[in-house]
């Protein structure tokens, strides 16, 4: 076994005394982070604006689909308002909304 030191394991043992890193690393660092974060606030806030010219866009299709949806509604509930006065006809509608009781108390409470 060899006695004499080696001067590189003992450079870097001293090197471990020292600071990491200086204050122009730092500064550095922070500027990056600044940057990044006005990045990301750009982005966020282009990605609003696209969202909200999309919105004004589609907001006249969306009430046409909308109203021909109301009005399809409509229309079938007057249908079935002459099959609604046989008592059957009722059990069958009690019986379909009695089903949606448990997904409707679980949904409220959250409980899923």
């Amino acid at each position: 076994m060899n006695d004499y030191r080696d001067p590189l394991l003992a450079q870097l043992f001293a090197d471990q005394g020292r600071p990491a890193h200086d204050s122009d690393f730092m500064a550095q660092v922070i500027n990056r982070l600044e940057r990044d974060g006005r990045n990301r606030r750009i982005y966020r806030i282009s990605m609003i604006i696209a969202a909200a010219i999309l919105t004004a866009l589609l907001a006249p299709w969306i009430a046409l689909v909308a109203a021909a949806a109301i009005g399809s509604v409509a229309a079938g509930v007057a249908e079935a308002r002459s099959s609604l006065n046989f008592p059957m006809a009722w059990l069958v509608v009690c019986s379909a909304l009695a089903t949606l009781l448990p997904v409707i108390y679980l949904g409220t409470t959250r409980r899923w």
